[in-house]
């Protein structure tokens, strides 16, 4: 079967769109107007300019620096990434989620676009922390569903990639690859 000059030529135009593309995830980084909020899975990440991820921190904590590190910065979106170290010690879902809502609050009081994402899942001690993170994804999908956000699922992008991990909790580069991705389907880091 032979292909028209016009085809390989879109075909061409396609590739090298879309080699831009991953070229713009990987050398680049988000704009300085964009910060993401989080712990150790936000703090090892190379893509945020404004990168406000602290190691073992919970929703309460991220919570409590919120009101000093997101307004009047400048900031038109915070990505916020908030939970999993919640979820290793047992927090309450509800808890967890009734901190993000406030850290929401915050942001729309501030004139700040909150954006928010489902937790990766946990691939430690054989699945346990499975059942936990589900249940608090719903409630955070529910709470953006509610108050009409935007939504990243983290969680279906690395779930059946266990691989892409160093310990079950933390990245590898690969699965912050995968994270851009599901960053740029769901909002504008640029």
């Amino acid at each position: 079967m032979k292909r028209s000059k016009r085809s390989i030529s879109v075909y061409v135009g396609l590739l090298l769109i879309a080699a831009a593309a991953f070229a713009a995830i990987t050398l680049n980084h988000a704009s300085s107007r964009c910060a993401f909020l989080g712990d150790s899975l936000t703090e090892g990440w190379k893509f945020p300019s404004v990168n406000d991820g602290i190691h073992g921190q919970t929703s309460a904590e991220i919570l409590s620096r919120f009101p000093t590190q997101i307004p009047n910065r400048g900031y038109t979106k915070v990505f916020i990434l908030a939970g999993t170290n919640d979820v290793l010690l047992g927090i309450d879902p509800a808890t967890t989620v009734r901190n993000i809502d406030a850290m929401v609050t915050l942001a729309q009081q501030a004139q700040v676009e909150p954006i928010l994402a489902k937790i990766p899942p946990v691939f430690r001690d054989d699945g346990k922390y499975t059942p936990a993170v589900d249940a608090l994804n719903t409630r955070i999908e529910t709470l953006a569903t509610t108050r009409g956000l935007k939504l990243i699922d983290y969680n279906t992008t690395l779930r059946n990639h266990p691989r892409d991990y160093v310990d079950g909790v933390h990245f590898k580069r690969r699965a912050y690859l995968r994270m851009e991705l599901a960053l740029l389907h769901t909002a504008n880091p640029f």
